[in-house]
This record gives C-alpha cells, structure tokens and sequence, in this order.
C-alpha cells in the first residue's frame, strides 16, 4: 500500500487512437482486476493530483493506480489532440510559440486561483 503508480491517459499512441489500435477500456476495471486501487483524476489540475495522492496514502491494503486522463499537447495550440505531435520535434519557431502559449495559460490559471 506504498507503491502508486500514474498513468497518462490520453487515448493517442503512435500509430492511432487507442481506441483503434489496441483498446484499454475499462481501464480502471483492468487494474483492480489485478488488486489494485483505481483513482481516475483530471491530470491537468494540481489540485485533483494533489487529493489523489494523498487519498493513495490513506488508502491501505493494496497499491493505487491513479489513472490521470490527459491531453496530448494541452496547452499547445497547434499540438492538443494532434497523433502526429506523438514523437514530433519542434523547431525552434514552433517551440517559441509553444513555450508562450503554455507560460500564457498558466498564468491565466493562476489569475483564476487568487
């Protein structure tokens, strides 16, 4: 019951959706099948990955699985939910627009937080 182990669940892998290429579903069904806890979080938000952690520590008896659905590129304009980003290297430009985007929308979530 120390063990927690995170999964970022964001559906894509490199050849496709998961949903195509090699379904998980149900997902949490899968992991407890194996004696684990499941906790599925919004994986964007520090404050449900803050509680799943410390649920994880109160939880006893098995290992937890926190199950943290995503998504691929958020923040990114040109990146979120794009397959072909999956193993994509950005160029210089592109990593300057990135960087702003992501460092604008936290500041915008931090504006929201006070």
């Amino acid at each position: 019951d120390n063990l927690v182990g995170i999964v970022d669940y964001n559906h894509l892998q490199i050849d496709g959706t998961v949903e195509e290429v090699m379904p998980l579903e149900p997902l949490g069904d899968r992991w407890a099948s194996f004696g684990w806890n499941v906790i599925h979080i919004d994986g964007h938000n520090i404050d449900r990955i803050d509680e799943a952690f410390r649920a994880a520590e109160d939880f006893k008896g098995k290992p937890t699985v926190v199950i943290a659905h995503t998504v691929k590129g958020k923040g990114v304009s040109f990146m979120e939910h794009n397959i072909g980003w999956h193993a994509g290297t950005l160029k210089t430009d592109d990593m300057n627009i990135a960087i702003k985007e992501v460092l604008d929308a936290h500041a915008r979530a931090v504006e929201g937080r006070i």
